[in-house]
């Protein structure tokens, strides 16, 4: 079976972790925000000023939740963003 266009263009997304190296991923999270005009400029306040990330990396030994699935590493973490967060 020979390998599809999808796979030869490069265009999916590496998400393997090898063994005894550590992989360093960034995600962006979309956070309800409000733009509240300060003088003559605006300003983007948080609605809310604490989040709870919750990261669990999942073995799909046939690549798809069928009951077979094994969790090996849950963590939970509650972030301040008053103190935390810094906009980009």
């Amino acid at each position: 079976m020979g390998r599809g266009p999808y796979e030869k263009s490069g265009l999916l997304r590496e998400t393997s972790i090898p063994p005894l190296a550590r992989v360093h991923e960034t995600f962006e999270i979309t956070y309800p925000f409000e733009d509240v005009a300060k003088g003559d400029k605006s300003r983007r306040e948080l609605l809310n000023d604490e989040l709870i990330v919750t990261v669990v990396l999942w073995y799909l030994p046939f690549g798809e939740f069928d009951g077979n699935e094994v969790v090996f590493f849950e963590e939970e973490k509650n972030l301040n963003l008053k103190t935390e967060w810094i906009w980009r």
